[in-house]
This record gives structure tokens, C-alpha cells and sequence, in this order.
């Protein structure tokens, strides 16, 4: 359990995943909103075009990176030793580059009971799934965001809420309307109710899935509102490893 969570500081997280090249421009709205973000990159990823060594290092020196597979492969599908292989060349891969990283991505969200006590063995200090409308964790290893910078379809951000133990942001969403409108409403509506109830609020996304869906305004946008808010209610803003590392 995280010790801050007993109480109504609010935490502010932000992840992105795939190392696709326009991470370098995602990375530069970050910045000039001066909000942490933590980057989960695989060593390859089939024939898309990924960011270069030398990109990578760049971002690490800003942003934290992290684990995301060798070859983007849905782990809870592979067998044992493949996912183990996986996990842990793709991180000795990334080090190389960068240094030391500590948490790690589940690619497309696929994981399993074996696939968390590799990630474990790997030395990894958290990981990140692909769900979301969470604000609290209870498994540093089963980190469920809040909000996703894209337009799910109804139906999945129901089943979301249907597996949340969080029924107060479920009202909430619900309550306001949000719910039922684009992922940016999403994103600042779950701000503000962590903002007033405390936990914490992890935004995560795809640079290339903001760029196909012509979103970079939107995200602009948010991103200006949790600066904004942010600082007035005091929230504290970290990257996934100073997160999993608040853990206790």
C-alpha cells in the first residue's frame, strides 16, 4: 500500500509508450509545461520506425525511460523463457544506452501472474498496465492508470469503471456527463477528483496515436490544465520510478 494515499495529497504521473520518433515532440510539450513523464520503449517494434539510440539518450536526460520488451511482444502469450528473454534484453538493451531503468510496461496491456514475477526478477520496481479510471495502487506490479490520451469506445471505458473499486470518481464521471464525452473531459474531470480527494492521477498515452487522431492541441491543453491545477492544490509530480519508489 502506498503510505501517501491515507491522506489528501494528490499525485500527479504521466507514461507513454512504443519509442515511436514523435516521443520528441510529445517530450517537448512536456517540458514546456514542466510536467515528469516516464517513457516505455521497446528495442524493436516489427517494421515500425522507432527512436534512435542517440534519441533515447537524449530523452533520458530529461525524462525517465523504462522497459517495454525486446520486440513489443504481448508477454501472457509467450512462453516462459520467451517472456523472460524478453523482459530482460529489452532492459539490458535500454541501459546500455541510458543507465539504470527501474519500471516497466506491460505491451498492450497483456499480463499474467508468471509474466508479473518476471518483471520482478528483472529488478524492475513497478509496472504499468493498460487500464484505466484507477487513482489509488495496491500492487506496485499492477499500476492501472486514470485516463488514456485517446477516445475510447463507450463500452470499454464501462467495463473499466465495472472493475474499479473507485465508485466516488465512478459517480463522478458519471454525474458530470464526462463519461460519455472525448478522452480530454476524461483527463481533467479525474484530475479535479483527485485534486479534491487525493490519490493519484497517471496520464498515459501513444505520441503516434495523439498524432493520428490530430490531437496535439487537445493534449496541449491538458497538459496547461494539470500545470495549472496542479500547483494550486499542491499536487506532488513524478515520474513512474518516484512513484513505484513511494511505495511501501
Amino acid at each position: 500500500m502506498i503510505a501517501f494515499m491515507k491522506s489528501k495529497k494528490a499525485i500527479i504521473t504521466t507514461s507513454w509508450d512504443d519509442g515511436d520518433p514523435l516521443d520528441k515532440k510529445l517530450s517537448k510539450l512536456l517540458l514546456k509545461h514542466s510536467i515528469p513523464g516516464t517513457f516505455y520503449i521497446p528495442v524493436k517494434n516489427g517494421n515500425k520506425k522507432l527512436l534512435t539510440n542517440e534519441n533515447i539518450k537524449d530523452l533520458s536526460k530529461n525524462f525517465e525511460i523504462g522497459g517495454h520488451t525486446l520486440n513489443h511482444s504481448p508477454l501472457s502469450t509467450l512462453s516462459q523463457d520467451v517472456a523472460k528473454d524478453e523482459i530482460m534484453m529489452g532492459k539490458e538493451k535500454l541501459e546500455e544506452i541510458c543507465g539504470e531503468i527501474i519500471s516497466f510496461a506491460y505491451p498492450r496491456g497483456k499480463y499474467n501472474d508468471v509474466v508479473i514475477q518476471l518483471v520482478k526478477k528483472a529488478e524492475f520496481k513497478g509496472a504499468r498496465t493498460a487500464e484505466i479510471l484507477r487513482t489509488t495502487i495496491n500492487d506496485p506490479f499492477v499500476c492501472h492508470p486514470t485516463a488514456h490520451a485517446t477516445n475510447r469506445i463507450l463500452l470499454s471505458k464501462g467495463k473499466q469503471m465495472l472493475f474499479s473499486n473507485n465508485k466516488l470518481l465512478f459517480s463522478s464521471l458519471l454525474s458530470s456527463g464526462a463519461i460519455f464525452k472525448t478522452w480530454d473531459k476524461i483527463a481533467k474531470k479525474s484530475l479535479d477528483f483527485v485534486l479534491t480527494n487525493g490519490g493519484i492521477w497517471h496520464l498515459w498515452g501513444h505520441s503516434w496515436e495523439i498524432d493520428e487522431n490530430n490531437d496535439w492541441e487537445l493534449l496541449d491543453d491538458v497538459l496547461a490544465y494539470v500545470k495549472k491545477k496542479g500547483k494550486e492544490y499542491g499536487a506532488e509530480f513524478l515520474t513512474n520510478g518516484e512513484l513505484f519508489e513511494n511505495i511501501k
